[in-house]
């Protein structure tokens, strides 16, 4: 029975030595150069350094060299923690403090860096040495240990580091090859940056099934030209979206005026689907597959989906659909009763083999979400903070906002906190509050300051502490905040401003 995740390319590369693998732009690596690569470079990192269980973060663009890393971390017995290089450097502080490791690999002008030493692929790292030494280091892992790190905003200012173990990944990956009947004919375009856990869904059905993988860069998605040249010509059949990305191509036609008919196989998640985007897109691919999903990082990308039928003229929302295989959800109200009525309203919870397993060095608020479930005390549930409900109607659940005030844009989730604890660290700047107007998809920002002071010049300023998803897009100053019964700010009444 597989344990570790990195079984899956130990097996495809006997299977499909010589077939394409990986594409990055005008590059390309076959199945058993990319094992032959994350080999040499994992025997490198452990003959070097000698560590195991330890997250290894890898600081590189999406690319195949990039993949080559996460794997050789893999290799290693080690955990990888996919860093987005362009996010400030106070940022990447912040992660890795909260790691406790300050093991980070880089990659430049052909060379792989770690803790000051380089590395580069040659000849004699074919040495047969290197295979057995390396796997049987391997031969110790277990299903339970970490795989990755990944990192989503904190309410504190301070990144949380969500860890996914190899069995969660095994599990979700063995039920999506099996829910969209994915085999060694599909060639996946590869949306998401490795830094968001949609790319997991995307490595690991390559590495599982024999898949083709293109890594699709942020100049072929940035315009419709570039998408539909793309795909079309390379014939990608298989891609999971973030539902805003799809709903700009349709705005923008880029179906009408590419063929995209390749397209047969359309997940999406990350936020919530626009009815008329899905509507749109059934229209333009009436053969295609189209799937919604649903799930924070917690808990290993999804827990529920649903695939759509060939007509949509009845649908009235978008549904989030039912549970995953061997996933179960839990409604819990606002005393963390269990909930069990159709169509009330409570707060989704999951169980199953995808929860993570916490927070990476941070056990006190591991505690607040990951709570043992209700009458059940052996087995951990992940609140999501999301509400919704399932319907008597069709059986299936569906989404109805955050309990708190965090929110996705452009499929990232972002919590308010973190945003404004950079704002309220520019001069000047007494208080501020953040606010999502998900209807035009803008992040709202409002402030007080000191005196006097007049506003700073926010976006270059901000450049330099949060990635640009996170930056506002508007700034406005109050003379004061509203103020709610208890003294904290009203952020309904700001939201009315």
């Amino acid at each position: 029975m597989q344990k570790l995740a990195i079984e899956y390319l130990l097996k495809t590369k006997d299977r499909f030595p010589d077939k394409i693998a990986i594409v990055d732009g005008k590059q390309s690596i076959t199945f058993f150069e990319l094992w032959r690569k994350s080999l040499a470079l994992a025997y490198w990192i452990t003959t070097e350094f000698q560590i195991t269980n330890q997250p290894i973060s890898v600081n590189l663009k999406k690319s195949i060299d990039a993949i080559i890393a996460l794997l050789a971390i893999q290799l290693t017995g080690n955990i990888y923690v996919p860093l987005d290089i362009d996010t400030p450097d106070k940022r990447k502080e912040k992660i890795l403090k909260t790691l406790g490791s300050n093991w980070v690999l880089e990659h430049k002008a052909g060379e792989f860096t770690l803790a000051g030493k380089k590395f580069s692929f040659t000849r004699d790292n074919d040495d047969p040495e290197t295979k057995n030494s390396v796997l049987e280091k391997l031969s110790g892992r277990k299903s339970g240990d970490p795989l990755y790190i990944i990192f989503t905003s904190g309410t504190t200012g301070t990144p949380k580091g969500v860890t996914i173990s190899n069995a969660s990944a095994i599990d979700y990956i063995d039920w999506a090859a099996k829910t969209y009947n994915v085999s060694e004919k599909e060639i996946i375009g590869n949306q998401a940056p490795l830094f968001f856990d949609n790319s997991v869904l995307d490595l690991y059905l390559t590495f599982s099934q024999g898949c083709t993988l293109h890594l699709l860069s942020k100049d072929i998605l940035r315009f419709p030209a570039g998408f539909g040249n793309y795909a079309s010509s390379n014939k990608i059949n298989f891609i999971f979206f973030v539902p805003s990305l799809l709903s700009n191509f349709v705005a923008l036609k880029t179906f009408k005026d590419y063929d995209l008919t390749c397209l047969k196989k359309v997940l999406f998640a990350g936020e919530a689907m626009p009815l008329n985007t899905l509507k749109a897109i059934r229209k333009e691919l009436p053969d295609a597959l189209l799937s919604n999903l649903y799930g924070p990082t917690e808990i290993t990308v999804d827990a529920i989906y649903w695939i759509f039928g060939e007509t949509m003229n009845d649908l009235e929302h978008v549904p989030l659909g039912i549970p995953c295989d061997n996933h179960q959800i839990i409604f819990l109200d606002e005393i963390e009763k269990i909930v069990t009525c159709d169509n009330e309203i409570a707060e989704i919870c999951v169980a199953g083999p995808g929860v993570a397993l916490g927070y990476w060095n941070d056990e006190k608020t591991t505690q607040q979400v990951f709570i043992p479930e209700p009458g059940k005390q052996n087995r951990t549930i992940y609140k999501t903070g999301d509400l919704g409900y399932r319907s008597s109607k069709d059986g299936l659940i569906y989404m109805t906002g955050r309990k708190d005030h965090q929110f996705k844009h452009l499929g990232y989730r972002i919590e308010p906190g973190e945003v404004e604890n950079a704002i309220n660290q520019l001069e000047g700047i007494q208080r501020s509050c953040v606010i999502y107007d998900s209807r035009k998809k803008w992040i709202q920002a409002f402030y007080t300051v000191d005196g006097n002071e007049s506003p700073p010049a926010f976006p270059n300023l901000l450049a330099d502490l949060l990635p640009k998803h996170m930056i506002p897009h508007s700034f406005r100053q109050l003379e004061k905040f509203p103020m709610t019964s208890n003294g904290k700010i009203n952020r309904n009444a700001i939201a009315s401003i």
